[in-house]
């Protein structure tokens, strides 16, 4: 998809955005994208966008939040109804900055990015094409931009100096397309023929490629532009050669035909009579009973009246046997073509219902697929108001109990191995390690955090270094009453953005151990069900302490 050179020359405005949604003048250059309250020099991590390249497609840009950006991109070439490709480039980043790109005017109510597929994106240090990860990836219905498709996707810039391009899929330019012909035309090869079919709106060149045997390109040219298949004209004595004519030809039909025509002479009138018997037979159905004698004279009047077709006799048990099936055959025609009706009206119907079961089931899918992972990107656009919760008396600072459960679940041994570096992705800070979306641990735990062995215990002892056992044994992950007491009342759910900050330690924790996606989705399909269960736990030791308490209290 190419773009107009006028077009792409159009100088950015810095801190302010095109017009509606509907009117994109061209391609953004070198757009700074500030937020709104700022003023003064740009500085990092205010991005720049640019698609002032071939192939590049970016109308506008519109800053949400602090991560987050609305992207608009420009319709077809004469055709603004259709707005799909994007392709354009990311500079002035920060190192680990992460960031939401929504495109939010897609045309197209159906996308692969439905069924897995995922943008491209490279970098100058990296300039092999990569996909992104399809569970960054989200394609929705958004009620803010009047209930269109919206594809958003998530990135982390990793490297200050690099510039990102983002793309639809691999772009494949017109420069690219046209230098590949021009090698092929200079092979001066006898099977390949280039030749210039008309020009575009942008006035560049539409080939029309031939590719064929040296041999067949005189007669291909013949058989499209001058050669007339003629139909001959057939008598309706000549039934059989009719059916020839069209298999074979005019000239073999007329040469069959005279080959033919002595061996057939005795066996024509045979064939004569036999549908003269056919015609009389039906003549006679539709006359009254009447007019209709007995059958041996139909017999006879039909011998009669073919005594001008070389005096040929149709016994009369052929006749009969004729006569039953051709009964036969036109009731089990009138049988057959009911019943072929009658199926016809019944997969009209199942088709219906088919399709409309397999949309739902699809959105269905799509629904509870995309359900986590809207959830996330929603707490994602809130920002700063969730840091306000608070995180520290709930992680950083346990009570005794906290740290005495904690102790007996993550020790598994006596012996400590040597603890584990921690990741580049976690930022350490006086003691404290950052996971993300403002929480802090204790490093000393952390690092035994990462000898533990097994993902079950692994993610219950980091549910409890976040949340703590007090806030643990009061809340439940999905908040819904369980189905197995008639009186059970609801507990308030987890904070979803803590469960995928114990999604992203459990990830980083299995990508070290095994690269099979199936065995890693498989691995952390299973997280809120080791959280069920220590909340069970919790729930359990809390009964029994409390139960040891009232028999002491019986005893005193």
């Amino acid at each position: 998809m190419t773009t107009n050179m006028a077009e792409r020359s159009r100088t950015a405005e810095t801190g302010s955005a095109p017009g509606s949604d509907d009117i994109i003048a061209g391609n953004v250059s070198k757009y700074i994208v500030l937020p709104a309250a700022y003023s003064g020099q740009p500085k990092k991590g205010h991005l720049i966008f640019d698609a002032c390249f071939e192939s590049g497609n970016l109308g506008r840009v519109a800053h949400v939040t602090e991560f987050e950006y609305d992207l608009f991109i420009r319709p077809d070439t004469c055709n603004p109804r259709f707005r799909v490709w994007f392709n354009f480039t990311v500079e002035n980043v920060k190192e680990s900055q992460r960031v939401i790109f929504n495109v939010v005017n897609f045309s197209k109510t159906k996308s692969l990015y439905r069924d897995g597929m995922a943008p491209m994106v490279k970098s100058t240090s990296r300039p092999k094409w990569q996909r992104i990860p399809s569970k960054n990836v989200y394609y929705y219905r958004c009620p803010d931009h009047r209930k269109n498709y919206v594809m958003s996707f998530a990135f982390c810039f990793d490297r200050e100096d690099d510039t990102y391009q983002f793309a639809y899929c691999y772009p494949y330019t017109y420069t690219r397309l046209q230098h590949y012909l021009d090698t092929l035309q200079r092979r001066n090869m006898d099977y390949f023929c280039r030749e210039l079919l008309g020009l575009s709106v942008q006035k560049r060149r539409l080939d029309l490629l031939t590719i064929t045997s040296p041999e067949d390109k005189t007669d291909l040219e013949n058989s499209v532009m001058q050669k007339k298949i003629k139909i001959p004209k057939l008598s309706l004595n000549h039934i059989e050669e009719a059916g020839e004519v069209t298999d074979y030809g005019e000239e073999d039909v007329e040469l069959r035909h005279s080959k033919r025509q002595d061996g057939r002479k005795q066996s024509e009138g045979t064939h004569k009579s036999i549908e003269a018997v056919v015609a009389r037979l039906e003549k006679q159905n539709g006359m009254s009973l009447s007019n209709t004698s007995s059958p041996e004279e139909a017999f006879m009047e039909t011998t009669e009246g073919m005594n001008n077709m070389d005096d040929a006799v149709v016994p009369r048990i052929l006749y009969e046997e004729l006569l039953r099936s051709y009964q036969q055959q036109q009731e089990e025609m009138r049988h057959i073509q009911q019943e072929l009706e009658r199926t016809r009206r019944q997969l009209v119907q199942q088709a219906k219902k088919l399709k409309e079961y397999g949309a739902l089931v699809s959105e269905m899918k799509e629904l509870r697929d995309l359900n986590r992972r809207l959830q996330d990107v929603l707490l994602l656009r809130l920002g700063p108001a969730i840091e306000v919760e608070k995180v520290k008396p709930e992680s950083i600072e346990p009570e005794p109990e906290v740290q005495k459960t904690f102790n007996e679940e993550a020790n598994t041994s006596t012996y400590y191995p040597a603890p584990v570096p921690v990741m580049d992705k976690y930022i350490l800070e006086n003691g404290k390690v950052h996971l993300g979306s403002g929480i802090w641990v204790d490093e000393e735990k952390w690092h035994q955090l990462q000898v533990t062995q097994g993902d079950s215990k692994y993610t219950k002892n980091l549910a409890v270094m976040i949340w703590g056992t007090d806030v643990l044994k009061n809340r439940s992950v999905t908040g819904v009453a369980t189905k197995k007491k008639k009186d059970a009342v609801p507990k308030p759910p987890l904070s979803p953005h803590k469960l995928s900050i114990v999604r992203e330690c459990l990830y980083d924790r299995i990508a070290q151990e095994t690269v099979d996606e199936t065995e890693i989705a498989q691995r952390l399909s299973k997280v809120n069900k080791y959280i069920c269960e220590k909340i069970m736990d919790i729930n359990k030791s809390c009964k029994n302490e409390e139960r040891r308490e009232i028999a002491k209290y019986n005893l005193q």
